[in-house]
């Protein structure tokens, strides 16, 4: 399942796709380019709007060279190939390129947020570039140039289609006017809705700040948009408040709400409606406070109003969708221990291993990447990080074996709920690393172990004895390993 992107552009009729969709043998880019797409737009000069909002990361905005249009020996040799270019982290870490820009077209600078559809630069020609066009792809992450992920497929929602790629010779009909905004959270302490996009929020509940979880994306300064607008992000407290009846009270001090933007709230249309295609889960219950007008989520109780006490109310109020983004976030930093052959998470402290010293060593490991608090991926959903020996295991069975202390394994962390382990698949998802095949699940301490290594120094995390596979030898999970 992947995210739906806008086209990165305006809708005016002369951008056209030039190549290296669906296929990355048809091109000569490496790998972090696989996937990517050159869209084509003569004159340049074009608006450049950002495909999905994120974290600007670099920003190149001098280059004035052309490889392509120049002689040789011309300065522009040992000149980045991307020419002006901008990098926006999303928040589930990948990165999208826009290369080849203008020259001083581009407004944005490292570590600015910028929402989908803001203006981030102007097509241009520059660096290695054979025509007019913008150069833009998804990679998996990016902490060099030297130092960056595969490329993977990028799935496009445009005016004409839900989920689309396009193909070479496609006109293409950007609807990107019709703006996103992620990284909006649920507070935990007074179940109110703010932009984590900025430092400072307030929060009525107590001094720290607002905290809490989810992305939730509303759509902004969008006049057509279905739903109710006027709705307003307060500079103050960081909060949402609907600006359409006077009276607001902002918990950052007197004065009520002041902000700006046209946020729209879709509403009164039922439970988990989803209508903005695939890659977004509708959330309702989500209520409009009578005293503060801020959005809280009456789904839970306890909310705290800076407008009295009581707690917000919900008194005439409707019953507003929010949307979150599903990006199937990837943990990292698993290891297999050296002495007992299991699956550890080594970014928990407290690890025990039932062999040597009782603390899991993960000493030659290389790190595995598991799929968390997702139910898209084909595999088994039912591991859990047991908060003891911070192995991965198995909850189907109902019994199982902890070395640490008596009775099984504990799934009872505040974290992540679902780890998604592939399984029989040499290709469970995209992710910038190979795949590593031959896990299995011990009958006796149900905990995910390398069979390979079995032979070695597999010690089971009951009571002595090797490991024993569970499911035969014919079914094995797949891991995702960055060697």
């Amino acid at each position: 399942m992947y995210i739906i992107y806008r086209l990165p552009f305006r809708d005016d009729g002369k951008w056209k796709s030039a190549g290296n969709a669906d296929d990355p043998s048809r091109h000569g880019h490496g790998a972090a380019q696989y996937y990517s797409f050159d869209f084509r737009h003569n004159p340049e000069g074009a608006e450049v709007l950002a495909a999905r909002g994120g974290t600007v990361i670099f920003v190149e905005n001098n280059q004035t060279c052309n490889t392509y249009n120049l002689p040789t020996g011309d300065p522009c040799e040992g000149k980045p190939g991307y020419g002006n270019a901008v990098l926006i982290r999303h928040l589930d870490n990948t990165v999208a390129a826009y290369n080849h820009m203008q020259k001083g077209s581009i407004p944005v600078v490292k570590g600015n947020w910028v929402a989908q559809g803001q203006k981030i630069g102007l097509s241009g020609n520059t660096g290695y570039s054979s025509e007019p066009h913008l150069h833009f792809g998804i990679c998996a992450y990016w902490n060099s140039k030297d130092d960056m992920g595969p490329g993977f497929p990028t799935i496009f929602q445009d005016k004409n289609h839900l989920a689309w790629r396009p193909h070479v010779g496609d006109v293409l009909h950007s609807d990107n006017d019709y703006k996103r905004q992620e990284q909006w959270k649920w507070c935990s302490k007074c179940q109110g809705l703010f932009f984590a996009g900025n430092p400072g929020s307030v929060c009525p509940a107590g001094p720290g700040g607002q905290t809490g979880g989810g992305n939730y994306i509303l759509v902004r300064n969008t006049a057509n948009a279905p739903g109710q607008q006027n709705w307003r992000w307060c500079s103050k407290c960081e909060g949402l408040y609907f600006a359409g009846n006077p009276g607001s009270v902002c918990p950052a001090g007197p004065g009520g709400h002041t902000g700006g933007g046209n946020y729209t709230l879709e509403q009164d249309i039922g439970p988990l409606i989803d209508n903005v295609g695939p890659g977004y889960n509708g959330q309702d219950n989500w209520r409009w406070c009578s005293k503060c007008h801020g959005l809280f989520f009456a789904g839970n109780p306890g909310s705290v109003c800076p407008a009295g006490p009581g707690g917000h109310s919900k008194t005439g109020s409707g019953n507003y969708v929010l949307y979150k983004a599903r990006f199937n976030p990837v943990q990292g930093d698993w290891h297999t221990c050296s002495k007992c052959r299991v699956l550890f998470y080594g970014g928990g402290p407290g690890s025990k291993c039932p062999k040597g010293n009782g603390v899991h060593d993960k000493t030659g490991s290389k790190q595995y990447y598991i799929t968390i608090d997702t139910i898209e991926y084909p595999g088994n959903s039912e591991f859990r990080r047991c908060d003891k020996c911070k192995a991965l295991w198995w909850t189907g069975p109902t019994t199982s074996k902890c070395p640490v202390g008596s009775g099984g394994h504990s799934k009872s962390q505040t974290g992540h709920v679902y780890y998604l382990v592939s399984y029989n698949s040499s290709t469970p998802f995209p992710l910038p690393t190979p795949d590593q095949g031959g896990w299995t699940v011990c009958e006796k301490c149900m905990s995910l172990y390398y069979v390979k290594e079995l032979p070695k120094t597999a010690e089971c995390l009951s009571s002595g004895g090797k490991h024993s596979t569970f499911f035969g030898d014919d079914t094995f999970c797949v891991l995702i390993s960055d060697k």
